[in-house]
C-alpha cells in the first residue's frame, strides 16, 4: 500500500498544473458549502430561537371544534323552514371555556412547563398626535413569564412594575420609536369594540423580531379585555414545553383535552419553515454543481494519465501488481486531490466565514441583526471533506477501472498505448 500512495502522488506532481486546477475545483466547492451553510443556519437559528423565546410552543385558540350545527338543522322539529338564505353570524363573544381548569389540566401534562391564558386584539395607540395601528395583547404577568418570558428582553423598566401595575403598557421599540413615546409617558389605547384607556409606559421591549417589536404591546389581562371588547374573556391558552420538538404530538393531546383548536410552533410558522426547506434545496443545487466541475476536473486527468501510462500500467503488472493496485492507485490519486481540495475549501471557508461575521449588513425583516449571523458547526466541515472524497473516489471509479483491465500482453503485443 506504501508503494501504491507513492505512486499516485508521484503521478499527481507529474501533472502539477492539472492537479492544482482540479483541487482548486474542489476547494471552491467546499468553500461555498461552509459559506453558505454557515449564513443559512446562522440566520435559520437565529430566527427559530428568538421566535420561541417570545413564542409558545403550542397555543390553544377559541376556535371549537365541534361546530354548531345549521340554523335548519337546530329547527328541524319545529319545521318552521325548509330554506335558509342567509345565516347572519352570531354575535356572541368567542371564548373558550373554564380557562382556569384547561390551564390545569394541560400543566398536568408530561412535557408541560406552563401555560397562560392571554386575550388579544386589534387597536389604536395614540401619543400626542400621532397614532399607529397596534396588536395588544392582556396578559397575567405572573404566568406569562414562565410561558413566553418578557423581562429578558426589556430595554427600559421593570417587569415587576408591570405586574404590580393595573394601568401600565409594555411598548415594542419599534411603537415606542414611531410614536415618539417614552418610559413615564401616558399613551391612549383604544379598539372599536372595547373602552379608550389611558395608560402608562412602564418598560420598553426588544425582542429583535421587527413583526413583534414594531406592532405589539401588552396589558394586563383584565385590562387587555376591556380595550379589545371582550369582558372576561380568554381568546386563546399559550403553552410552554420542555422540548420543543414535540409540540405537534403535545398539541393534538390538548386538541383532545380541551375540544378546542390548538397549533403547534410548527404549524403557526409552517411558511417560514419551508422557506427554509427551498433554501437547503438552492444552496445544495449550487454546492452540487460546484463540486460536480471538481468531479469533471478529476475524470479528465485520471483520463489522459490512463491513456498516457498504458504501457507503465502493464509494466507494474508484469512485475506483480494485481487489478486491485491498480485499481486502488487510480482511487487514491483521485482521493488524494479531493482530500487536499476540501482541506484546502475547509481552511478557506473558515476564513470567509470570519470575514462575513463582520460584513455589516442591516436585516430588519424576520430577525434583527446588524452583521451576517454565522452558525460555525464543526459538522459542516467534516461534510465538506466527506463531500469532497465522495467527488473524488466517484469520479476515479471509471478511469480506474479501465487501467485495471489492462493486460500487459496486449500491451507488449502492441494493441494498445
Amino acid at each position: 500500500m506504501r508503494t501504491v500512495i507513492f505512486l499516485a502522488l508521484r503521478q499527481l506532481w507529474a501533472r502539477k498544473v492539472l492537479s492544482g486546477i482540479a483541487m482548486g475545483a474542489v476547494s471552491l466547492g467546499v468553500l461555498v458549502l461552509i459559506a453558505m451553510s454557515g449564513v443559512m443556519l446562522g440566520f435559520r437559528g437565529k430566527f427559530l430561537s428568538n421566535m420561541l423565546k417570545v413564542s409558545p410552543q403550542v397555543t390553544l385558540y377559541d376556535k371549537e371544534l365541534l361546530r354548531e350545527p345549521p340554523i335548519l338543522q337546530r329547527g328541524e322539529p319545529l319545521l318552521v323552514a325548509t330554506e335558509s338564505a342567509h345565516e347572519v353570524p352570531t354575535d356572541r363573544v368567542s371564548r373558550i371555556k373554564r380557562p382556569t381548569e384547561i390551564i390545569h389540566a394541560v400543566e398536568a401534562m408530561e412535557g408541560v412547563i406552563a401555560a397562560a391564558p392571554v386575550v388579544s386584539g386589534s387597536a389604536v395607540i395614540s401619543y400626542g398626535s400621532k397614532e399607529l395601528p397596534v396588536e395588544v395583547r392582556g396578559i397575567e404577568a405572573a404566568r406569562q413569564e414562565r410561558v413566553t418570558p418578557l423581562g429578558p428582553y426589556l430595554i427600559a423598566g421593570r417587569m415587576q412594575t408591570f405586574q404590580a401595575s393595573t394601568d401600565g403598557v409594555l411598548l415594542g421599540s419599534g411603537v415606542a420609536a414611531r410614536i415618539g413615546a417614552k418610559l413615564g409617558d401616558t399613551v391612549r389605547v383604544g379598539s372599536p369594540k372595547g373602552e379608550p384607556r389611558v395608560l402608562k409606559v412602564v418598560g420598553l421591549f426588544e425582542a429583535g423580531i421587527p413583526p413583534v417589536d414594531n406592532a405589539r404591546i401588552y396589558v394586563p389581562l383584565r385590562l387587555g379585555q376591556q380595550i379589545v371588547g371582550r369582558p372576561d374573556a380568554v381568546g386563546r391558552i399559550e403553552v410552554r414545553l420542555a422540548d420543543s420538538e414535540r409540540a405537534p404530538a403535545i398539541a393534538a393531546r390538548v386538541e383532545t383535552l380541551s375540544g378546542y383548536d390548538a397549533e403547534s410552533w410548527q404549524e403557526t410558522n409552517a411558511n417560514f419553515l419551508s422557506l427554509f426547506k427551498m433554501q437547503d434545496k438552492i444552496t445544495g443545487f449550487v454546492i452540487g454543481s460546484i463540486l460536480l466541475v471538481g468531479g469533471f476536473g478529476i475524470l479528465a486527468i485520471q483520463i489522459m494519465i490512463v491513456l498516457s501510462k498504458t504501457r507503465d500500467i502493464s509494466i507494474l503488472r508484469s512485475v506483480g501488481f494485481t487489478r486491485r493496485d491498480i485499481l486502488v492507485l487510480f482511487l487514491a490519486q483521485g482521493g488524494l486531490v479531493a482530500l487536499m481540495g476540501g482541506a484546502i475549501g475547509d481552511v478557506l471557508g473558515w476564513l470567509a466565514a470570519r470575514g462575513l461575521s463582520h460584513v455589516q449588513v442591516k436585516m430588519e425583516t424576520f430577525v434583527k441583526a446588524e452583521s451576517f449571523v454565522i452558525d460555525d458547526k464543526p459538522e459542516v466541515y467534516l461534510l465538506g471533506l466527506v463531500f469532497a472524497l465522495l467527488v473524488g473516489v466517484l469520479a476515479s471509479m471509471l478511469p480506474a477501472r479501465r487501467a485495471a483491465r489492462v493486460e500487459p500482453v496486449d500491451v507488449l503485443r502492441g494493441q494498445i498505448g
